[in-house]
């Protein structure tokens, strides 16, 4: 099966935005509650249509959506949030609640993917709800695009396999330096679906990190993984909750 084109990718360890947006995933959001609902509601000013009002009305919002993504006031909005996102996954790391240690004059932080990607959905909301660029979209499906922005920044970011040699930048000097998914932190009705996994954050000292430093940071991260997997799900979840308190 072909893999489908992201939204986003990693180049020269910077998140960036491709250019455009895919039909996929607002495909598959139309088999939503949320998605059904928004095409029945938009399917009752269509007084015919040969092929189903439902059918007609999901076109239509699609065809509202892609026409306003090839704007110019629409890409230069969106191009900007890989900026906002990275912003997020470097402000989280002053959460004294979440695992750290030093490394070689550089502070290593466990940060979960769901406090990364609520605080980036929670900036984009409050930006991008009510933009020019958005204005002839449907307000449920502005609220898919949004939400959808912030999975596939995480996706690509997921995707690019963070290393401590191969860094991808977040801002005021951190970088990730790794991602793992298979630890739950968080019911996944609260966190969505990021409730799982968490980034290891590094911040770069000012000296070139030499190869003695590069094994104590891969043994710091695998530390700090083993430390946090033997924690309780509600100890995590309470670790997760404290950190969320935090506002820089």
């Amino acid at each position: 099966m072909r893999a489908r084109v992201r939204w986003f990718s990693v180049s020269g360890g910077r998140l960036q935005y491709r250019g455009r947006i895919t039909r996929q995933p607002f495909t598959k959001w139309c088999a939503t509650t949320e998605g059904r609902e928004a095409i029945a509601s938009a399917a009752q000013g269509i007084r015919f249509a040969i092929f189903g009002r439902a059918r007609s009305a999901q076109r239509r919002l699609w065809r509202e959506l892609d026409t306003a993504s090839r704007t110019e006031s629409f890409t230069s909005a969106i191009r900007g949030e890989p900026e906002r996102f990275m912003q997020a996954m470097a402000d989280v790391c002053y959460a004294e609640a979440l695992p750290r240690t030093h490394v070689a004059l550089g502070r290593l932080v466990l940060a979960p993917r769901a406090l990364i990607t609520g605080r980036a959905r929670a900036d984009a909301f409050a930006r991008l709800l009510n933009a020019p660029a958005l204005a002839a979209v449907d307000d449920p499906v502005r609220t898919f695009l949004l939400d959808q922005l912030v999975i596939e920044m995480d996706a690509a970011l997921v995707s690019a396999s963070p290393a401590p040699r191969r860094p991808v930048l977040a801002r005021d000097g951190w970088v990730c330096v790794g991602v793992r998914l298979d630890t739950p932190w968080a019911d996944p009705l609260w966190a969505g679906p990021h409730g799982s996994g968490h980034l290891f954050m590094y911040e770069l000292p000012p000296q070139r990190l030499s190869r003695r430093d590069y094994q104590a940071l891969d043994a710091a991260i695998e530390q700090l993984g083993s430390t946090v997997s033997t924690l309780s799900r509600n100890a995590r979840d309470a670790m997760l909750r404290a950190a969320t308190l935090r506002r820089v």
